[in-house]
């Protein structure tokens, strides 16, 4: 049993994590703010220290007596640049001051992103030890917040996992393409061209952080040295039209109706959606910022490190995950069942 922290715990991700932490006996101490929603967290009965990554007092509370922290606070979507350097930069900074002020600093695990790595060339699958090639504005903000924690790496146990595409029970974003093809049979693909993605389920994401936490190597403060950086995907690299058609397979379908959309339509939706996002001071999914990640060409990543040095495998196959988060979709009535 282990006193464990958990920023950014009422997330889609962090809510998946403290049960998983919790099922397996860990005190879960959860940092979150006081208008957070904490419904999602009451089965798993966590204590909660309230405040942020911005609040240097309440991570001073929040560190107290923990041996392991994992770092899930953070943004995917923001109106302005500084809004992904205040959560995704300084943040972290934040936090592992606190950590290193302890006497034994606790182990910290970092969720950052495949957005800090960037799209890959062609089919080849990114490795950790390539070029960091971030093509967005989140991207960036992440591999920044990356290299903050980097300064911390003599004083402080640190790990940084990067998950691709992450689904499972919850999942808001990933949710509209379920949703889409349950509703329409239809699964809009960006571009002409078949480009590849990686895509981890949150549950077995919950187990390669736990992994990294126990048995990963640890971040050295020579940038050029990434050891102590892991990918975690599922074995299976589909297309995102592929992707489409698994998640059809999962509602019943025969086939799923691919609608390609040509970059410039891309590009002129998210204008117009990051428009009316400024008016309405709330960002869209689909913004200018994930029109460069979704016009940049494929998203994969090779997980073998992790496997390799954590002995971490995913629980089930890439369809067996995606049946499992329809049935979730279905059961909680997101989607209507058809099956």
């Amino acid at each position: 049993m282990a006193n464990v922290l958990v920023t950014g715990a009422t997330g889609f991700i962090g809510t998946q994590l403290v049960r998983h932490l919790s099922s397996r006996g860990d005190r879960v101490v959860c940092l979150v703010r006081s208008s957070s929603d904490r419904r999602g967290l009451q089965a798993s009965a966590p204590q909660f220290v309230v405040g942020d990554l911005s609040d240097r007092r309440s991570l001073d509370n929040a560190v107290h007596d923990c041996d392991i922290v994992f770092n899930l606070a953070g943004t995917t979507k923001a109106l302005r640049q500084r809004e992904f350097e205040q959560a995704n930069v300084l943040g972290p900074r934040l936090l592992a001051e606190a950590c290193a002020d302890r006497d034994t600093p606790p182990t910290l695990v970092h969720v950052s992103s495949l957005a800090a790595a960037g799209p890959c060339s062609g089919s080849t699958l990114r490795t950790e030890t390539d070029d960091p090639t971030p093509v967005s504005d989140y991207g960036r903000s992440k591999l920044r917040g990356e290299a903050a924690l980097l300064e911390f790496a003599a004083s402080v146990p640190i790990s940084i996992l990067r998950p691709p595409i992450v689904l499972g029970p919850g999942d808001r974003d990933g949710f509209e393409m379920f949703n889409g093809i349950a509703k329409w049979n239809l699964h809009l693909v960006p571009g002409f061209a078949d480009h590849l993605f990686s895509v981890i389920h949150v549950d077995d994401l919950s187990h390669a952080l736990q992994h990294v936490a126990s048995s990963g190597k640890r971040v050295c403060h020579n940038a050029t040295d990434r050891r102590g950086i892991y990918f975690a995907a599922a074995d299976e690299t589909p297309t995102y039209a592929e992707l489409g058609q698994m998640i059809g397979r999962s509602l019943g379908k025969q086939h799923v109706r691919i609608v390609r959309s040509p970059s410039p339509l891309i590009w002129t939706i998210a204008t117009i959606n990051s428009g009316i996002s400024r008016l309405r001071g709330r960002p869209h999914i689909l913004s200018i910022d994930k029109a460069r990640e979704a016009t940049a060409g494929s998203w994969v990543c090779d997980a073998s490190r992790l496997r390799r040095e954590t002995g971490f495998q995913p629980a089930k196959t890439l369809q067996e995950r995606i049946d499992e988060t329809t049935n979730w979709y279905i059961n909680n009535g997101w989607i209507k069942g058809s099956r």
